[in-house]
């Protein structure tokens, strides 16, 4: 197992070394910079090392100033950490160095290497920037050449001074920033801090831009707006349901009151008839005695109620061929009560059954 994972190790070593190239090879401490673009370049010439001051030979890279590094490949070298709070990472990526006082050394335009929060490195020099209107202030200039996204070169010149916000250095003397639209040809001039390309003051793109108070009004009034037209259409639709239900209950009671006068009708015409319908009667527990109780008793009971029997198919076959035909489908122009010219049929006692028997009474 041991023997197993001094191999890995050495197979591993021997890949980085591969990778990097002169790992462990001496080389030359002194820092150079390109002077087209101002990147810092080391002897080593691997993303992986830097030339150690203290050995000079190349060894491992320690910190990092940024969250990703192109080509980088985690599987030869994990990717080192940035620095905390009160330290920096130098240039050359050895490791995490503590911040330098005002007036110490520091690298080109590199403020993060000095103590402080309005600390500036001019001219390899931490200062503070602090140099108040009149004062007399310092600046550097650096000029390099960057690339567009289309790949054109283009050269590019940074002025920086220490002289307060508001104010910018002039002949070693901090004088007021311009207002928009001003002319200008750095940033530095504008109070804005931004010079357009047509030399110009303007806003930045990530200042705020105020809007105006009819701007407001217009949104205001279209939000309420919107909330009225909602408000109405959920009332006309609550109108439109309600409307529906209200047609729904007319027509299911409108049916009821139907229902029940063909009901009356059928009970005032089966009234005229004979004891024939005799077995058509209620019985005792609705008519209230019976057959030998009176039938102003039973009417009276019957006038506020519809109930249903069994029927006698035959009795009602020969009634419906002697009388009316089906009650059920009598229309309501032809029934007797709503025409008012109904005749009642002969009582019995007058003759109008000549087969009764005479054996009565």
């Amino acid at each position: 197992m041991k023997l197993l994972t001094i191999v890995l190790g050495v197979s591993l070593l021997n890949s980085i070394v591969t990778a990097a190239g002169i790992y462990g090879q001496i080389c030359d401490p002194s820092p150079f910079y390109d002077q087209l673009t101002w990147q810092h370049n080391d002897a080593c010439g691997s993303i992986y090392l830097f030339c150690d001051p203290s050995s000079r030979k190349c060894n491992y890279i320690g910190c990092t100033n940024s969250d990703y590094t192109k080509g980088w490949n985690t599987n030869i070298l994990p990717y080192p950490s940035r620095c905390g709070p009160n330290t920096y990472c130098p240039d050359n990526r050895s490791k995490c160095t503590p911040t330098v006082p005002t007036n110490a050394v520091c690298e080109m335009q590199r403020d993060d290497e000095c103590q402080g929060n309005n600390a500036i490195c001019l001219n390899g020099i931490c200062n503070i920037k602090g140099v108040p209107l009149d004062g007399k202030c310092g600046n550097d200039t650096t000029q390099y050449v960057s690339y567009d996204a289309e790949g054109d070169a283009e050269l590019q010149t940074i002025v920086r001074d220490n002289c307060t916000d508001g104010t910018y250095c002039v002949n070693e003397a901090c004088v007021s920033s311009k207002a928009n639209g001003a002319t200008c040809s750095q940033d530095r001039e504008c109070i804005s801090n931004t010079c357009n390309p047509d030399g110009m003051c303007v806003n930045g793109p990530d200042v705020f831009h105020q809007i105006a108070a009819w701007l407001w009004g217009v949104l205001g009034a279209s939000v309420f707006v919107f909330i009225l037209i909602v408000l109405l259409l959920l009332w006309a639709l609550q109108r439109y349901q309600s409307k529906k239900e209200h047609e729904k209950v007319g027509k299911f009671f409108g049916d009821n009151e139907e229902f029940a006068k063909y009901a009356m009708l059928d009970h005032d015409e089966d009234s005229y008839y004979d004891d024939d319908t005799a077995g058509l009667q209620p019985p005792p527990s609705i008519g209230g005695g019976g057959r030998n109780s009176s039938v102003s008793d039973f009417d009276a009971k019957r006038a506020s109620m519809v109930y249903l029997t069994t029927p006698d198919y035959a009795k009602s076959s020969s009634l419906s061929l002697g009388h009316h035909g089906s009650t059920t489908k009598l229309p309501m122009q032809a029934s007797p009560r709503a025409s008012g010219a109904f005749a009642h049929p002969p009582h019995p006692s007058a003759g109008s059954h000549h087969n009764l028997p005479n054996n009565i009474g």
